[in-house]
């Protein structure tokens, strides 16, 4: 098989850990764990550890053992819980530099020149947090179990990551530490994906510890009894997931096996505790097993008040959830007191409030107003970007039109500043052009059909200012005729709302700003995603996700958007690649399928003064996994 000479980076990232892992004579361990291993509970740290550890550089120094990094959320048992800065582990990652791809699970991968072949070759000796080994066929128990498995996955897998054209992989087995998989099709942004959740999601299914709520290897009598036994189930496969906690492996249940640096041991109403795993596989380049920290407590708060009291009173060690750049100002004022530092990362959002107009929201009148590049224009001119820029972010974001950041290899300065500057005469002349030039006595524009031309934008509260930046976009709209209200909803009934097509405009935050995700989830720029933060098109959205067989075929110059994507995920040509992202964006550029506001803003992560290689600056959010890249087990608290 031909191998594609720009993979073998991942041999030679391989090579150098493994010269790294060399230079270590011994390995030592954390005094809890030593003490556990003397007493013979515990296996010698070397037993426990891979053949070839994979080594994490520091930042600042060899770390201390102990002690407990304390946070909190308001969803302690979701992703804004541990997640903050535990995000797992997969087989791949994206490192520092927000673009490259490395090893992790995998200490070295091959694609072939056609990209139609991945050979994965996993760390020979990794152990889950129970002794047990991690192997090749935990991940042919994750395809042909669960996501073969039609009860489980109704649609099938998932089509971008996994069935490319439509077909799904084949995985096969090679030996204990590698499997090929096969895809019908090129697909090189396997690799980026596979550094991205998708590749959290391989190894989230410990077959050793599974098998037993799977009826392939467990009697259906048994299944039924232990889905009676308890009401939260009413079928196997709902029992099996929830032990899975299928979408982060730091979620699992307390007795459930992970491959993560902390292990969940208690999930109590108010509080999630983790401790170290004692089988985690990777190492300080002196030799000393990871984490250095023992346990991580997240408490569950009531609101984002609550938590920001906690920090600013000092009871937090970490967060990078809950922080708004809004408080700045207050956490400067309690920095001393609370003893912690405020860090300025690099915020991954495009536009921190992306303004949704639906083109295929179910009223005639609007369709042909939405479907209007100039009543797109018109009220993105009505917006005063640099207002909001200094009111809320105090003049630390960019005034921007929504599109990536100039992080991202396919960026253009032009395409931020489309029809970005605040034109309040020529947004009111297009709005008279598209027909909407009569007014009632309130002074509110009238449709065609002449009723008020009214928007009503529907949102949840979540990641950025949602609610101030709306509140100022309310009085732009107003400003040009436009009568606008706010509709501020649970994330749930957005959820149903925006997949059933009922919100006439929606928002959300544009993330997949970066290299790590926009060339294999650009949502914003074509129809591909059908979910709750895609509000742009979801007729057109389902079509697409349906294979044809629901929604409304779109019309031809955005079916070209979908051809763009098509071939963004197959080219074998970077440089290609690339030019097809930008000719996307130009085109976003000029239709304005989403609206700008402010971006490229930074995002406020608190750390504690004694919590130390935490990176003084770098990348937060989605695109990366917010900590992600930054090996938050080689955190650790300096001894006073």
């Amino acid at each position: 098989m031909a191998r594609s000479k720009r993979v073998f980076c991942g041999l030679l990232v391989a090579l150098v850990v493994l010269s790294l892992s060399a230079v270590a004579h011994g390995y030592n361990e954390a005094p809890m764990l030593k003490e556990l291993a003397e007493a013979g509970k515990l296996p010698a740290v070397a037993d426990r550890l891979p053949t070839n550890p994979q080594v994490v550089q520091v930042v600042e120094r060899i770390g201390d053992y102990g002690g407990t990094i304390r946070a909190s959320s308001i969803a302690a048992d979701s992703l804004l819980g541990p997640h903050g800065f535990l995000m797992g582990e997969g087989i791949l990652r994206t490192d520092t530099d927000y673009s490259t791809v490395v090893p992790n699970i995998a200490e070295s991968w091959e694609l072939s020149d056609d990209a139609k072949t991945l050979v994965l070759k996993f760390r020979e000796g990794i152990k889950w947090s129970d002794g047990v080994p991690f192997t090749a066929d935990d991940i042919m128990f994750w395809w042909e179990d669960i996501e073969m498995n039609e009860e489980i996955r109704p649609a099938g897998p998932d089509r971008r990551a996994w069935c490319p054209a439509g077909e799904p992989m084949k995985v096969r087995k090679i030996d204990d530490y590698t499997v090929e998989l096969n895809f019908a099709v090129a697909h090189p942004l396997i690799i980026k994906r596979l550094a991205h959740g998708y590749g959290m999601a391989m190894v989230n299914f410990p077959k050793h510890y599974l098998k037993q709520f799977h009826p392939k290897y467990t009697p259906m009598e048994e299944l039924e009894k232990m889905v009676a036994a308890d009401d939260a189930y009413d079928y196997w496969y709902q029992m099996l997931l929830d032990k899975a906690s299928e979408s982060f492996g730091i979620l699992m249940e307390p007795e459930a096996p992970t491959l993560d640096a902390f292990v969940v041991v208690a999930k109590e109403p108010g509080v999630i505790r983790l401790e170290r795993n004692p089988y985690y596989w990777k190492v300080d380049p002196e030799g000393n097993q990871l984490p250095y920290v023992d346990k991580v407590v997240v408490k569950k708060a009531s609101n984002i008040t609550t938590v920001n009291s906690l920090i600013i009173t000092g009871e937090e060690d970490f967060n990078g959830f809950h922080t708004s750049l809004q408080n700045l100002s207050t956490y400067k004022q309690y920095e001393q007191q609370g003893d912690y530092r405020i860090l300025l990362y690099n915020g991954t959002f495009g536009t921190e409030v992306l303004i949704q107009i639906n083109q295929t929201w179910e009223d005639p009148v609007w369709q042909e107003i939405a479907r209007d590049v100039r009543f797109r224009r018109a009220m993105s001119l009505a917006i005063n970007r640099e207002e909001i820029n200094q009111t809320l972010y105090f003049g630390l974001g960019e005034a921007r039109q929504a599109t990536v950041l100039p992080i991202c290899s396919s960026f253009e300065p032009e395409f931020a500043t489309a029809y970005a500057h605040y034109d309040i005469d020529e947004a009111n002349r297009l709005l008279d052009e598209v027909g909407l030039d009569k007014r009632d006595a309130a002074g509110y524009r009238l449709r065609p059909d002449g009723k008020r031309f009214t928007i009503t934008i529907e949102y949840c509260e979540a990641d950025t200012p949602k609610t101030p930046t709306l509140e100022l976009v309310r009085e732009y709209w107003e400003a040009v005729g436009v009568n606008t209200s706010l509709k501020l909803i649970s994330n749930t009934l957005e959820s149903e709302r925006a997949v059933a097509n009922q919100i006439q405009v929606g928002i959300h935050h544009a993330d997949r700003s970066t290299d790590p995700l926009f060339y294999h989830e650009p949502f914003w720029y074509a129809p591909i995603q059908l979910g709750w933060e895609q509000n742009t098109w979801p007729v057109w959205s389902r079509w697409y996700t349906s294979k044809g067989t629901q929604g409304e075929e779109p019309p031809a110059h955005v079916m070209e958007l979908l051809d763009i994507f098509t071939e963004m995920q197959t080219t074998l040509d970077s440089t290609r690649r690339i030019e097809l992202g930008r000719e996307l964006l130009r085109r976003q550029a000029e239709n304005l399928w989403v609206l700008g506001t402010v971006g490229n803003a930074p995002y406020v992560v608190i750390v504690k003064n004694n919590l130390r290689n935490v990176p003084e600056t770098g990348w937060w959010g989605w695109d990366g996994y917010f900590g992600y890249p930054y090996h938050p087990e080689q955190f650790f608290f300096e001894k006073k």
